[in-house]
């Protein structure tokens, strides 16, 4: 795909235009994520430095709640934040899926999964890390991989 960017005067207003064949998914995610935010990222501060970052959307891996605190996953870093689960999870673009009570991954760094024997999923994203889908989940997130894949799921 051939992308272009136009850098315009600071008063105009930014504006996106897409010239596609057929709307899929992927594009649907691209302007969930533009309409939702005009910055697309979190503040959150590092886990090894006390101080606050600007965390691409496009860097998390997943977040997950634990010991009253929300903490953000990328590939090299740890980032903690204070915004509740289901702020974050209202305001993170449509690529962004709850798996359980506690977690909610990045849909394009799953890279595979295995059912358990309890009925859960055993999630494995692209950095290696396994994280578990409860069975609450499991039917909405095979939906929304369908959504992605345009074909259905077997497990």
């Amino acid at each position: 795909m051939k992308v272009n960017i136009k850098i315009i005067e600071k008063l105009k207003e930014e504006s996106c235009t897409f010239n596609i064949h057929k709307v899929t998914s992927f594009i649907q995610d691209i302007v969930s994520t533009l309409e939702k935010s005009s910055d697309n990222y979190l503040l959150a501060k590092s886990t090894s430095k006390d101080e606050q970052e600007k965390v691409p959307y496009s860097n998390i891996f997943y977040l997950e709640y634990l010991e009253r605190k929300i903490f953000i996953y990328t590939n090299d870093t740890i980032f903690e934040t204070k915004s509740p689960l289901y702020k974050l999870e209202h305001d993170l673009p449509n690529h962004f899926f709850r798996i359980s009570k506690t977690i909610i991954i990045n849909i394009h760094f799953l890279n595979k999964f295995s059912v358990q024997p309890n009925g859960n999923l055993e999630a494995i994203l692209s950095n290696r890390e396994k994280v578990i889908v409860s069975r609450k989940y499991v039917s909405s997130l095979k939906k929304a991989l369908t959504r992605y894949s345009k074909s259905p799921l077997m497990y």
